[in-house]
């Protein structure tokens, strides 16, 4: 029931009405739900009655618009709807959006903590009730959107596969003779595709005369082109002639995940929980960063909204670094000598780190 949620062996009860809100605690859920009735009664004879009949949506119905108008046909749809999903149950989908006031968006929040997501998974959650909400305003369904605070996001570990990991992984599905799995795992290493993104090619979106992916529907909204690499060109020309229509990978993120769990297993990676299929497109990024590529071009390359989420894959990029430690192990003598032209990387450092900087 919205409005009531336990916590610990106690329940807690919260009304809020016409931006009026009342709380307490219950020992048992029943009680909690007559308290519920109470203190909605409570608040309809001190705030009016009225407010309850003023035009607002429900959570359900501004979650339905939400899926109608900004969700459909996105990328994101799914994850979208279940984020917003998390909300209805929580506070119930007859909770007008009135009632739902920043303190109980900030008890949500904390729910959500409590229940273990982490603060970037909390923040998705959130931008679902975002969402909703700034779309009632829109539609003069709300008078003003409440505050939400989001939780600081880490940037955390960039799990990426080695050549060793590659080569053992694929030499795994080959030997369960999983040929398919073998084609979606080196699409995603070679190209940095989301999943969802490559289940959606068709052999229509791909240009063998350029040797260009062309990526209709991403996450971002924006359509956008990958390049070809010889191994991906022979399983994308391969497959055109398998499927001459629809998807050339038929397939869906289950299906490649379970396989890829049970290879993960028989890897003895199972405690690696970064392991996972969203790891080869970090794998796809890492090495064109290692190898000398712009972030500008690598954040074009996987589709990023902005540089600043490209930005995670820049300590693999040492070509700064490599030609600023030069200084460092300059001795002081070697220094003086530099200014007179006695060690030429010295007297070149400023041009070097420069030069560097286009590279990555």
């Amino acid at each position: 029931m919205g409005g009531i949620r336990q916590r610990g062996n106690s329940f807690i009860v919260d009304v809020t009405i016409g931006g009026v809100r009342r709380t307490c605690t219950a020992g048992t859920r029943e009680k909690a739900v007559q308290a519920h009735a109470d203190l909605r009664a409570e608040l309809l004879r001190s705030v009016g009655a009225d407010v309850v009949h003023k035009t607002t949506w429900t959570l359900k119905q501004a979650v339905e618009k939400a899926a109608q108008v900004s969700w459909a046909g996105r990328a994101n749809e799914s994850n979208a709807l279940q984020n917003a999903q998390f909300a209805l149950d929580y506070f119930g989908a007859a909770l007008p959006l009135t009632d739902l006031t920043a303190d109980r968006l900030d008890d949500y929040t904390q729910h959500l903590a409590d229940q273990g997501n982490s603060n970037g998974t909390i923040n998705r959650k959130l931008a679902a009730v975002s969402r909703c909400l700034s779309l009632a305003v829109e539609r003069g369904k709300l008078d003003r959107k409440p505050s939400i605070t989001r939780r600081q996001e880490g940037v955390g570990r960039v799990r990426f596969l080695s050549n060793d990991e590659e080569a053992a992984s694929l030499d795994l599905l080959q030997r369960w003779g999983k040929s398919d799995h073998v084609d979606v795992f080196t699409l995603l290493i070679d190209t940095g595709m989301r999943g969802g993104e490559l289940f959606r090619l068709e052999g229509r979106d791909c240009d063998l005369a350029q040797g260009l992916l062309s990526i209709w529907q991403s996450k971002n909204g924006h359509p956008r082109s990958v390049p070809m690499t010889d191994r991906v060109r022979e399983i994308i020309e391969r497959r055109r002639l398998l499927y001459q229509r629809g998807p050339l990978f038929p397939y869906d993120k289950n299906w490649f995940g379970r396989i890829f769990d049970k290879m993960k297993h028989t890897l003895g990676l199972s405690e690696d929980s970064q392991f996972i299929p969203y790891a080869l497109r970090h794998t796809c990024a890492s090495r064109l960063v290692q190898r000398g590529i712009s972030l500008l071009i690598v954040k074009e390359w996987l589709g990023h909204k902005t540089v600043q989420v490209t930005l995670r894959y820049a300590h693999l990029c040492p070509a700064n670094l490599l030609a600023a430690v030069h200084v460092l192990n300059t001795t002081r003598g070697d220094q003086k000598n530099a200014t007179t032209g006695g060690a030429g990387y010295t007297v070149n450092t400023e041009h070097t780190l420069a030069s560097s900087v286009g590279a990555c």
